[in-house]
């Protein structure tokens, strides 16, 4: 009997999150390096933790967050023995540590993780529903902020972070005011949302030699509602005489929107 291929382990997230946050020590570091090099999946959830991470400091003061968080990470600390000998997917006790930091965050940021009827995508309640931007590069790819750079050829994905809103629909316009339907690619329906806390669209989007710019439009209810007046609404702001591509559409709907803007 021929024996079966071996299947890589996930990455835990706990792993992913003490990289990111420098807790690792050089041997375990060059591992998971080694690791992350050849899994395109790993790279992608680090970007989207970056991403996210990158969010959050946006939105909250991280004075605040950063002092509080701070002193309970210390309290933590002293009660939580050391340990040696943990591997590159073992937990070390400032891992531990860092756990009750990320739990202070989440009672700062919002509400509790899950309540009666919730499900995997209602995690990030306390924030609105996030459009996320990411360009391919020779080293992988990097997350796109408001207001970023980018010009012809750039391929570019496109993901969301939900907030427990359950509907949603993604376009663009670009300077020569073509729009252009993202999610979903075709239909006047808004599209059902993915439940993951961070989702990717499974395409990835190419800018074409339109000038000026190009903005990304990310609109999402609790309901499921005609995609239609979306894509008006983003036609008209770039209609002939227009002032350019506002940060919000003008809908007459119960939705909450984000956008991104490319600069060429």
């Amino acid at each position: 009997m021929s024996a079966r291929p071996s299947v890589p382990t996930r990455v835990p997230d706990l792993v992913l999150e003490r990289y990111h946050l420098g807790e690792m020590t050089p041997d375990e570091r060059a591992a998971f390096e080694r690791r992350l090099h050849g899994d395109e999946e790993l790279r992608r959830r680090l970007l989207i933790l970056k991403a996210s991470d990158e969010e959050i400091r946006r939105r909250y003061p991280t004075a605040v967050l950063g002092a509080q968080v701070r002193r309970r990470v210390e309290a933590a600390a002293k009660d939580v023995p050391r340990t040696a000998g943990a591997g590159l997917f073992g937990l070390r006790w400032r891992t531990i540590a860092v756990l009750a930091g990320v739990l202070v965050l989440v009672v700062l940021v919002g509400p509790p993780l899950l309540g009666p009827g919730d499900g995997p995508g209602d995690r990030v309640k306390g924030l609105d529903p996030t459009l996320l931007l990411f360009r391919k590069t020779p080293e992988g790819s990097e997350p796109l902020k408001d207001g970023a750079a980018a010009r012809a050829g750039d391929l570019i994905r496109i993901g969301y972070r939900a907030a427990g809103q359950r509907w949603g629909v993604i376009v663009s316009v670009d300077g020569r005011g073509l729009v252009t339907q993202h999610l979903p690619r075709d239909g006047t329906q808004a599209a059902r949302l993915s439940t993951e806390s961070q989702a990717l669209l499974d395409f990835a989007y190419e800018l074409d030699d339109a000038p000026r710019w190009e903005r990304f439009y990310f609109v999402a209810g609790s309901a499921p509602f005609d995609a239609t007046p979306v894509i008006v609404a983003a036609r008209g702001l770039a209609a002939p005489g227009a002032a350019g591509p506002a940060p919000v559409l003008p809908l007459r709907m119960n939705v909450k929107q984000s956008s991104v803007l490319l600069v060429k």
